[in-house]
């Protein structure tokens, strides 16, 4: 049950003690270097290493995706804290403790103009 944890102690025991036995000029400093040596040295277990950058581009995509499908919600911009009523309402409070909420809606407005003396008649 707690193998993959006791897999790890043992895999940064056997790092540092390797990058201690090492001469100063060729420590084991950074994740690509540990990387390396498990991968090279300890055999039976599948390591992964994944860049920095590669990470980041992950992020941005998915903030990406999530800023083309927001709508911005005009009238919020002094309140604090967001609770959803449901998918297009929202109570906005001033602060997190506050008890006295306004409610924002997400979707468009739509004008409505009533004209008196204006007939339809369908049949």
């Amino acid at each position: 049950m707690f193998r993959p944890v006791q897999t790890f102690v043992m895999d940064r025991l056997q790092q540092t003690k390797a990058s201690l036995q090492r001469p100063c000029t060729n420590q084991i400093l950074t994740p690509a270097e540990m990387f390396e040596f498990c991968h090279e040295h300890l055999k039976g277990i599948t390591f992964t290493y994944i860049k920095d950058e590669e990470i980041i581009q992950h992020h941005n995509n998915k903030l990406l995706d999530q800023f083309e499908n927001s709508v911005a919600i005009t009238g919020t911009r002094s309140f604090h804290c967001f609770v959803p009523v449901s998918e297009s309402n929202l109570k906005c409070f001033i602060t997190s403790q506050a008890m006295e909420y306004e409610i924002h809606s997400t979707t468009k407005a739509v004008q409505i103009t009533l004209h008196t003396r204006f007939y339809c008649m369908c049949m």
